[in-house]
């Protein structure tokens, strides 16, 4: 093998290595005040009690989207986004004292979109439809904007950063929507 052929794979192989992909997590989700207030506000006042049932995927919803080729978004270490979403609806309602796990009442969800863009104006949008064994629900959609950057490993941390936010959007349109109360009949 002559040596240019020699710096050339070498030069492939390096290349390679340097850009293997990379698995980016998000911070952990915290509850937010005005989500809890409102819950408040809706179903403690009325001494309801909920669980959350499940948190599915439509077809089509990716679970492990893959940003620019750096590798997949994961949420968090171990949870699929549907365990997160679910997780994160069930922290909300705990905080506001109105979860209970063999509650009557079970709120379902399912992501009927959700997809992000790591490029400029940079976002997450994310569709979810809500349910519950007395109510036949709503559906809530959110375009949640962040703060995006030049190289991959940046952007891609932003968009992992930004998810729990987003959620915390999310669940803001289901609490605050008008027929919330209704799904705790």
């Amino acid at each position: 093998m002559n040596n240019t052929k020699k710096v050339s794979l070498a030069t492939v192989v390096l290349a390679f290595l340097v850009s293997g992909c990379e698995t980016t997590n998000s911070i952990p989700y915290k509850a937010s005040t005005a989500n809890v207030i409102s819950i408040q506000q809706s179903l403690q006042a009325q001494g309801k009690k909920v669980s959350v049932g499940s948190v599915t995927l439509a077809p089509g919803v990716e679970e492990s989207p893959l940003c620019r080729l750096n590798g997949p978004v994961k949420v968090a270490p171990g949870k699929s986004l549907s365990q997160y979403i679910k997780d994160a609806f069930q922290e909300e309602l705990f905080m506001a004292q109105v979860y209970q796990a063999n509650a009557p009442t079970a709120i379902d969800g399912r992501l009927e979109a959700l997809s992000f863009s790591s490029v400029s104006p940079a976002s997450w949008d994310i569709t979810m439809s809500v349910k519950s064994n007395t109510s036949p629900g709503y559906t809530v959609s959110v375009k949640y904007p962040f703060e995006t950057s030049w190289t991959a490993y940046s952007a891609c941390k932003n968009v992992a950063d930004a998810f729990g936010p987003a959620v915390q959007e999310l669940l803001k349109q289901v609490v605050t929507h008008p027929q919330f109360a209704a799904l705790a009949k």
